[in-house]
């Protein structure tokens, strides 16, 4: 196949141009084809050498050159003289006297000697151009800077097939996919020719039905010796990266060459063998590998090795020179210095506890929980790398033993010091489950926290004071209680705001506070009060787990005050698929369960509850406090839906200001459906006792309308009309809600007579080739039915398929 794209980029005007890219990229046989290629208009003259054979005195490579020139023409010429001054000047003569451009194209250049490539440089004046090509151009390419040369390089991507190439690479094999399995095929070997070829003769199968994965082609193309990427220092570089799941371009720097580490990171990416990503607590883009990838690789001898403790060594001295404590932590505890380890995760706890990247901590993993009880900070983040409580009994004992030695530890210390042992605490409650024990220590935090605003203590903060009360603040929200996690993040900001170029020098943690404030205010419909914009513009940035969660759910709230229930579940959606374990987090579980019954999706409906209750440590019970009441109708909603009661997501003691409603959305859409179910008994002065009272809490937005999807559009103008009788009833803008009236008085979706044929089999058992049997069809036309049904149903399996079924009572 003709690389025509290649083929022209290999023409560019620059005269000396290089071209790096693994094997198995095309680039011999690219050459080849450039070399033999009909003379263009110019009458260009293209040399085609391979490096390997070319000879090093220089006299036999001017004879090797002049002859190659000779051949080219036709013409044998008498024997070439030996005088290395004559040859050379022979040579400048012939290269004048021709008057056509001459092209030399240098194949597997990574073992050309830098001598032989500044003798090649010395054709340049006599308008020779030159193709250097090989898997790794850097020693050429850093003399060619050192010389001066202007150049053009050619990398991975300029190599990497189109979609249509593939297909035409594929034709030419006598191979016939589908248009879903190219694509499939592209996107897997990233349009790597030598990849293509080798997942077609090694994975047919795979190829064939379009469900080949990069591991799987990068594997099977690294099997067939492919990857023999030779002496390259790209090779070498790989071996010290894979230490590490990610990397930035300064570590890398510190790792290897800093003249080389940013273009070999940039090639990495172009192979596809991770991402760049923002990293928030950095503030700035890492280098993250694909984690099956990186598996593979560490397994294969496509790296060299390097000795363990010298690589230890050259992380730590990485980590330190570039700020990155938490790459810092896991290289000490990898070189078994705990002491220091944990005296600089103690320092800055809320920065450095691991979360989606937690595969970073993998030498932390290899250390018992139970011997780290002398080290709390480190054991926190040890229980963060555990499975759940249930599945890791010597991470639960471990987990109750350091509880109640810092629960006894509290009493003599200075106020930020018994912070620090109260959220060590807190957070290790939250592991072991401990619902009463979450209750006390948070009951005494407040009590500290209240004795220290406004004092000198408050003001004479550490940076490590204010990531103890982050750490407060991020256990709070994982547990499911986000009004008193906004509390603290309410007082964290404060004492923040007393130094901040001292106490968060990189602006996250304010941010990190603000966005779980701002959370806080949209689920209970306040006014925001803060600016939406920079604390959840780039979200996809971030890569802590609250902050993750809470950007999801402040837009989440957006969608569904605008009623648009889909998008809401999205976010929640786009937050799950990042999170390395969406079900430990109660509050994401809840309201997902909650859209699913906007939604109507019953079947999902069920299996959120299920998680839901699965993560969280509350129990159902009537709250005394009103915040808590008010989040009880929101379960209590969901409960009626299920048939079964549910607890309440609050359990940590809130605190309501004075005056001011505490929980103006649940307050709002009571009232609302206190006016539906008002209108339907023909009260009409009970209707509009409450929509004035629903206009005295101002809703922001279209605040909680949605709950009138239970409402038919007659209904909803209905209160519209009766709305405008009302003081500032205009205010409620209930015309809005009538894109959504009805929602619930129809079932979104209708059942073909084969489908109800499926659904009935389904109940009884029956297997697809009984139902075929049954049926009168193959077992193909069974699955289509089953998989529409599915569909319809919002189902995964059978027995969420039944359900869903019985709720719409099919």
């Amino acid at each position: 196949m003709l690389h025509r794209r290649l083929l022209d980029a290999l023409d560019a005007a620059s005269s000396l141009l290089f071209f790096e890219a693994v094997p198995g990229s095309g680039r011999s046989t690219v050459l080849h084809q450039w070399e033999s290629q009909a003379v263009p208009e110019s009458g260009e003259i293209r040399l085609l050498f391979d490096a390997r054979h070319i000879p090093r005195h220089r006299p036999e490579r001017l004879q090797l050159l002049l002859t190659a020139l000779r051949h080219k023409f036709g013409e044998s010429g008498g024997e070439l003289s030996l005088d290395e001054e004559r040859l050379r000047d022979s040579t400048f003569r012939i290269l004048r006297d021709l008057g056509r451009p001459v092209s030399i194209g240098i194949l597997e250049a990574d073992h050309l000697p830098v001598e032989i490539f500044d003798a090649a440089l010395t054709l340049l004046p006599a308008g020779v151009r030159l193709l250097v090509v090989g898997v790794d151009m850097s020693p050429l390419v850093r003399r060619a800077e050192e010389l001066g040369h202007y150049f053009t390089m050619l990398g991975e991507s300029d190599a990497q097939l189109t979609l249509e190439e593939t297909r035409a690479l594929v034709a030419e094999r006598g191979v016939e996919l589908s248009e879903q399995a190219a694509t499939a095929l592209r996107r897997a070997t990233h349009g790597h020719p030598g990849m293509i070829l080798t997942s077609l003769d090694a994975l047919p199968v795979d190829a064939d039905a379009g469900l080949l994965t990069r591991d799987r082609a990068l594997g099977a193309y690294l099997m067939v010796g492919a990857g023999n990427w030779g002496p390259a220092p790209f090779a070498a570089f790989l071996g010290l990266v894979l230490q590490t799941p990610r990397i930035t371009t300064r570590e890398a720097e510190a790792l290897g060459d800093p003249a080389t580490a940013a273009r070999y990171l940039d090639r990495m990416v172009a192979l596809g063998l991770g991402t760049r990503v923002w990293h928030d607590g950095l503030r700035m883009r890492v280098f993250r590998w694909d984690r099956s990838i990186r598996q593979m690789l560490l397994h294969s001898a496509l790296t060299r090795s390097t000795p363990t403790l010298e690589l230890d060594h050259r992380l730590v001295e990485a980590a330190r020179r570039t700020g990155d404590h938490e790459l810092l932590v896991t290289a000490l505890v990898s070189r078994g210095e705990l002491a220091e380890a944990e005296e600089l995760l103690a320092e800055q706890i809320w920065d450095v506890l691991p979360d989606a990247l937690s595969s970073l901590w993998a030498p932390l993993q290899r250390i018992s929980p139970l011997s780290l009880e002398e080290h709390p900070s480190l054991l926190l983040a040890r229980l963060r790398l555990s499975p759940h409580r249930a599945e890791s009994p010597v991470s639960l004992r471990a987990a109750l033993r350091a509880l109640r030695i810092h629960l006894e530890t509290t009493g003599s210390d200075a106020p930020w010091d018994r912070m620090g042992h109260l959220a060590h605490a807190f957070a290790l409650a939250l592991y072991a489950g401990e619902r009463e024990g979450m209750i006390e220590v948070f009951t005494r935090l407040r009590a500290l926290i209240a004795d220290l605003s406004g004092t000198e203590a408050a003001e004479a903060a550490r940076p490590r004071d204010v990531c103890v009360l982050l750490l407060v603040v991020d256990t709070a929200f994982r547990s499911g209680n986000a009004i008193p996690a906004a509390e603290i993040a309410r007082f964290a900001v404060q004492v923040i705001e007393t130094d901040p170029a001292r106490l968060d020098p990189r602006g996250v943690r304010t941010e990190s506070a603000l966005r779980v404030i701002l959370h806080d205010h949209r689920a209970r419909g306040l006014e925001d009060g803060l600016d939406p914009e920079p604390l959840l513009a780039g979200s996809q940035r971030l890569h802590r787990d609250v902050d993750v969660l809470a950007a999801a759910m402040c837009f989440m709230w957006e969608a569904m005050d605008a009623g648009e229930f889909e998008a809401a579940d999205a976010y929640l959606q786009a937050a799950t698929e990042r999170l390395p374990d969406p079900e430990g987090l109660p509050l994401l579980q809840l309201m997902r369960a909650h859209i699913a019954v906007y939604r109507q999706a019953p079947a999902k409906l069920a299996t959120y509850a299920s998680a839901y209750e699965r993560a969280t440590l509350s129990v159902p019970q009537d709250f005394a406090q009103s915040g808590h009441s008010q989040m009880q109708r929101i379960t209590d909603f969901l409960a009626r839906q299920l048939g079964r009661p549910l607890p309440s997501p609050g359990f940590l003691p809130a605190s309501p200001v004075p005056g001011r409603p505490f929980y103006p959305r649940t307050e709002f859409t009571v009232l609302l459906m206190e006016s539906l179910y008002a209108l339907r008994e023909g009260r009409i002065p009970s209707v509009r006792v409450a929509l004035a009272k629903a206009t005295a809490l101002i809703p922001r937005r279209d605040l909680g309308l949605y709950v009138l999807s239970h409402a038919t559009a007659a209904e909803v103008s209905e209160l519209v009309r009766i709305s405008q009788e009302v003081p500032g009833g205009d205010s409620l803008r209930l015309e809005r809600a009538m894109r959504y009236a009805g929602h619930f008085a129809r079932r979104p979706f209708e059942l073909s007579d084969r489908e109800r044929e499926v659904l009935e089999l389904l109940r009884r058992g029956a297997t697809n080739p009984e139902m075929a049997e049954a049926m009168f069809v193959s077992v193909n036309t069974v699955k289509s039915h089953r998989l529409t049904l599915m569909r319809k149903l919002g189902a995964s399996n059978r027995d969420e398929a039944l359900a869903a079924a019985d709720h719409w009572r099919l």
